[in-house]
């Protein structure tokens, strides 16, 4: 019979002070394995802070935390396991990540049988990212360096309505939130 490896079920928690985190390990018991407890350690100090039968554990932080909390698994047998999982109190999913641009206009520089040329500008929605991303309904269509304010697209199909986005990007490729605008089709 396999023994369990400790695995949460996410990579990182994100919360609140004040909010409960709930740390979930229960996708490590493998079918007809029994355990026989559970440590939390829910600050990554070394100090197990509780203890018990379940593989799901509430906590709730007080205070902003960023570390890991780590539980490790004793099997009935006596086997063990232990993984930890990253914790980011008072901030979210999305922090440190790109503002959405502002300001996003495509003009028209030329079109024929359906197939458009565009200009597409925009003004960054907060710092000045890495680079910038720019799609086509949500397809990469080009990068541009961070203290880019326009590009131009060629061969913009316009059978039917078209999204022009805009995303920033960090340097290590953390994508922010996007920003477009929607052409209409050209009438046939």
């Amino acid at each position: 019979m396999p023994l369990p490896e400790a695995r949460f079920a996410n990579p990182d928690y994100y919360a609140m002070p004040g909010q409960t985190v709930t740390f979930d390990v229960s996708a490590s018991l493998p079918r007809g394995v029994s355990i026989a407890q559970y440590e939390w350690d829910f600050d990554g100090d070394g100090a197990i802070d509780r203890v018990g039968p379940l593989p799901v554990a509430p906590h709730r932080y007080a205070a902003a935390f960023e570390g890991k909390a780590t539980v490790r698994m004793t099997h009935a047998t006596g086997g063990l396991s232990t993984a930890s999982t990253g914790v980011h109190i008072g901030r979210g999913l999305r922090d440190g990540l790109p503002a959405a641009p502002i300001n996003v206009r495509v003009v028209v520089t030329a079109h024929s049988g359906g197939i458009s040329t565009v200009q597409i500008s925009w003004e960054p929605g907060g710092p000045e990212p890495y680079r910038w991303g720019l799609t086509v309904d949500g397809f990469p269509a080009g990068i541009v360096e961070g203290h880019t304010r326009t590009a131009t697209m060629t061969d913009v199909h316009r059978l039917k309505d078209v999204k022009i986005g805009v995303v920033g990007f960090t340097e290590n490729q953390g994508m922010g939130a996007s920003a477009g605008v929607t052409l209409p089709a050209l009438p046939d």
